[in-house]
């Protein structure tokens, strides 16, 4: 215990320095500041419109824990982030052990920890170590995982599964497709085969409550949340999904292969993309990530041979886990190539499950066959193996050599300050970054525009925020830095309030104009609050401002 102790906190330290690599990001804010209004009394997060995916069971808790000590500011997320990911690198690991002890058990949860301690400079590292996002909501999963290996057949599994499926699905819907509809299939297959070969049902128990527990996991996370918004707490904008025109699904098929690749540190295609994003690459020469990304093939081929020999497993009363897994991975990839959620890699977001849960079975399945080698073998075999981990260890250690990196944001909070500007309007992607960043002191609202047409809409904001009655706000600030590439090397959308839709605000021109580094500021002698207008729709979830649609 001691020993994993030790290990977990370098390896926390490592993944807080990998995550300053990268600067926070707005979608972050957004939770910090939620997480804070919990901490001063707002448990329901009272006039709040959330997106689709709330973290209000699982990443705000962690974000509260967090600035209980640091308090409000922007290294709440690279603490969370890497604190998150250490937990779950070393959650995989004990999942892959499973019950081996010794030597067995060491293999396995190395080639499971082994193979997550990298993350892929770029869009990986800002996926994996950055804001909250579908990667958090894997660690409580795998702890429900871990109770269903480890824990004898008794009646109070399932109803521990169903209590952490109910929580982690108030917070993020992709549960259901990592974890409660696989338990759902697997369990329920092996009870219908039980049926067949003329076993009574009462024989059939466990996997019948845990296919119970799986259903009722979603009904009663639905009802908790429409009793949340019933007590006028947060208002959840819906989950929007469609199915996918067969024209696009090739390119969807081809996002995901390269979205994989990616969080397992093995992705070819991107790389001269990232040493266009500053330090993550910091001049790491193009050969050596080749060489990188080709030692993580290894990590990528285990992982899909565990994947595969997990479906042998199917239906072995020995190991539910592992089938589980292997189920969860196909519903997710396959949700996720045949929706129209998949546009550019970032969007990996939405399966990156597929790194803890391969990384999982290749530790599970591999290790066991590997031993079947013949002995003259196992001398070659173990020194490939010893030399791999060193290569990932290097890229981890080549990553907390560089120097932080902070937000674009970050430099503006000063100058406002200085200047006595408490209260302004800005686009999403500098609001709430720069009223966490100012731990508060300087509150920045997201008002925005669609360049097409004026929509009135609430996203990740309080309703009270634009009150006039409350709240003086009297600047808007842009940001041209914000319109750089996201981190997959897409164009990211121009975040600049153009000049046409301030003037839709009726403000009249500003009484001054800043110009500070990247940084424009526009003054009005009035509060702009007062002429944001009226709503022009009663659907739930607006508010009298223009906001762009993200």
């Amino acid at each position: 215990m001691t020993g994993t102790t030790v290990v977990g906190l370098a390896l926390f330290l490592c993944f807080l320095r990998l995550s300053w690599t990268y600067p926070a990001g707005s979608d972050g804010a957004d939770q910090a500041l939620q997480a804070w209004d919990v901490l001063h009394g707002n448990w329901l997060l009272r006039g709040w419109t959330i997106a689709d995916v709330t973290y209000y069971t699982t990443e705000i808790p962690q974000y509260m824990l967090v600035e209980l000590i640091k308090g409000l500011g922007p290294d709440v997320e690279h603490i969370a982030a890497a604190s998150t990911y250490t937990l779950l690198l070393l959650a995989a690991g004990l999942l892959a052990r499973g019950r081996s002890t010794g030597r067995e058990g060491l293999i396995r949860f190395a080639v499971a920890a082994g193979i997550m301690i990298a993350p892929q400079f770029g869009n990986a590292t800002h996926l994996l170590l950055s804001q909250p996002d579908h990667l958090g909501t894997q660690l409580p999963l795998l702890l429900a995982f871990l109770l269903l290996d480890r824990a004898p057949r008794r009646w109070y599994v399932p109803v521990a599964v169903g209590a952490i499926l109910t929580l982690v699905v108030i917070a993020d819907q992709i549960a259901m497709l990592t974890a409660a509809v696989p338990i759902a299939i697997v369990c329920g297959a092996r009870a219908l085969l039980g049926v067949v070969r003329r076993k009574s049902l009462a024989s059939q128990w466990y996997e019948l409550s845990l296919v119970a527990v799986a259903v009722l996991s979603y009904a009663v996370a639905k009802l908790a949340v429409r009793l949340i918004i019933d007590l006028h707490g947060y208002h959840l904008l819906p989950l929007a999904t469609k199915r996918t025109p067969t024209a696009y699904l090739g390119q969807h098929i081809v996002l995901a292969v390269d979205g994989i690749l990616n969080v397992f540190a093995a992705d070819f295609l991107h790389l001269s993309k990232y040493s266009l994003l500053g330090p993550s690459l910091g001049g790491l020469p193009m050969a050596a990530g080749i060489a990188l990304a080709a030692v993580h093939l290894v990590g990528v081929a285990l992982a899909v041979w565990g994947f595969f020999r997990a479906f042998r497993y199917f239906f072995d009363p020995g190991d539910l886990v592992s089938p589980v897994l292997a189920t969860a991975l196909v519903i997710n990839v396959a949700a996720y190539v045949l929706t129209v959620v998949p546009v550019t890699l970032f969007d990996t977001r939405e399966i990156v499950a597929v790194l803890p849960f391969g990384a999982v079975l290749a530790g599970r399945m591999v290790p066991g066959t590997l031993t079947r080698l013949p002995r003259r073998l196992k001398p070659a075999l173990a020194l490939v193996s010893v030399g791999v981990l060193a290569c990932y260890v290097a890229g981890l250690g080549y990553g907390t050599a560089h120097r932080p990196v902070a937000d674009f944001d970050q430099a503006i909070v000063p100058w406002l300050e200085a200047h006595h500007l408490t209260t302004g309007l800005g686009t999403y992607f500098e609001a709430n970054l720069i009223t966490m960043d100012s731990g508060g002191r300087v509150a920045v609202r997201t008002v925005s525009w669609q360049f097409t047409r004026d929509v009135p809409r609430r996203y990740e904001s309080k309703a009270d925020w634009y009150d006039p009655r409350q709240s003086y706000a009297n600047f808007i600030v842009t940001n041209t830095a914000d319109n750089t590439q996201n981190p997959d090397g897409s164009p990211r959308r121009n975040s600049l309030i153009p000049l046409p839709a301030i003037a839709a605000l009726h403000a009249g021109p500003p009484a001054h104009v800043y110009h500070y580094k990247t940084f424009t500021i526009m003054v009005w002698n009035h509060n702009l609050l007062d002429d944001l207008g009226s709503s022009r729709t009663s659907l739930p979830g607006r508010i009298p401002c223009y906001v762009q649609c993200t």
